[in-house]
């Protein structure tokens, strides 16, 4: 077995955090990625990881390794597909981490087109409203809604997602329909908390060249974006959203947008990647389909 094979098995270990999960991965026995792992160690004249009865975690020692390994495997299968224009030759894992409703609604359902073109291509695919750190947790790409604090990471503006406010009908039967900013502080709104803005931050809108923030009661707080429109549903308040995320829920009558002469403030829609020198073409076949993809099903939403 040559050394990328042995570096390829033992990025796995790193990854799914023991041999019979890696061996299953890799279709491989479980001795086979056991040895591996003993004769990587044997010629570092290292322990790669700390091993217990029930876990194994990688070793400081290990956890360096890794990143040296994982870019010399990037680089080894860059250099192998650097002259192959056949789409069908561009292989390997990605790992991605992508807004849940942004995945659910506009990503996942265009996968398996993608995957038709790229067919030796695998997908580590998260979906979640948390902030992933591309680094530690060796993620290829994210998508951010919102303002950005990863200063060293790679950012491609994709550009802005427009708000609206809207609210179901049995809520605005019940507390009556919201025209000016003022009528606001009679109102309960939905809470947003996300790992990049608190829920407190209030509500911010541009009138006259003014920046106005509105804070408003609520009776509930939520921290996941299915959450809070399914709130919205449910007549707990008013939300703030993305149009892309809700024009079909308001087509149909089951939320109502209020207050459209007061746009609220744009949230911006980026790509973030670690700053690598040697970008491999599978992630950057992956980035350009995946903003383009985005960029037509998200940002084009202003009418109804």
């Amino acid at each position: 077995m040559d050394r990328i094979e042995q570096l390829k098995i033992f990025i796995q270990v790193v990854d799914s955090g023991n041999f019979t999960k890696a061996a299953l991965v890799l279709n491989k026995p479980r001795s086979t990625v056991s040895t591996v792992i003993q004769e990587l160690e044997n010629k570092l004249g290292t322990s790669l990881f700390h091993r217990t009865t029930r876990s194994m975690s990688p070793t400081d020692d290990g956890l360096q390794y890794f990143e040296l390994a994982r870019s010399l495997v990037d680089q080894f299968d860059a250099a192998e597909t650097l002259f192959l224009n056949n789409p069908v030759k561009v292989k390997g894992r990605i790992r991605v981490d992508i807004p849940s409703r942004i995945a659910r609604r506009i990503v996942i359902p265009a996968l398996p087109d993608f995957l038709i073109q790229y067919p030796d291509l695998e997908i580590e695919f998260g979906a979640s409203d948390k902030y992933t750190d591309l680094v530690s947790d060796g993620v290829d790409c994210v998508l951010r809604v919102g303002p950005l604090t990863d200063s060293e990471l790679i950012c491609k503006k994709l550009g802005d997602l427009s708000l609206c406010n809207c609210a179901s009908p049995n809520y605005l039967v019940l507390n009556g329909t919201p025209i000016e900013l003022a009528d606001l502080q009679k109102h309960k709104v939905v809470n947003y908390c996300s790992s990049v803005a608190a829920s407190s931050a209030g509500w911010e809108y541009c009138v006259d060249g003014e920046i106005r923030k509105i804070i408003m009661g609520s009776n509930i707080a939520v921290y996941n974006a299915e959450a809070y429109i399914a709130a919205a549903l449910a007549g707990l308040g008013i939300i703030q959203v993305p149009r892309f995320d809700v024009v079909d829920l308001i087509e149909s009558g089951a939320l109502i947008e209020v207050m459209s002469d007061y746009r609220p403030l744009p949230l911006q829609l980026s790509l973030l990647y670690p700053s690598r020198k040697n970008l491999t073409p599978r992630v950057k076949i992956f980035q350009d389909w995946l903003c383009q993809l985005v960029s037509q099903k998200c940002l084009n939403s202003d009418e109804l």
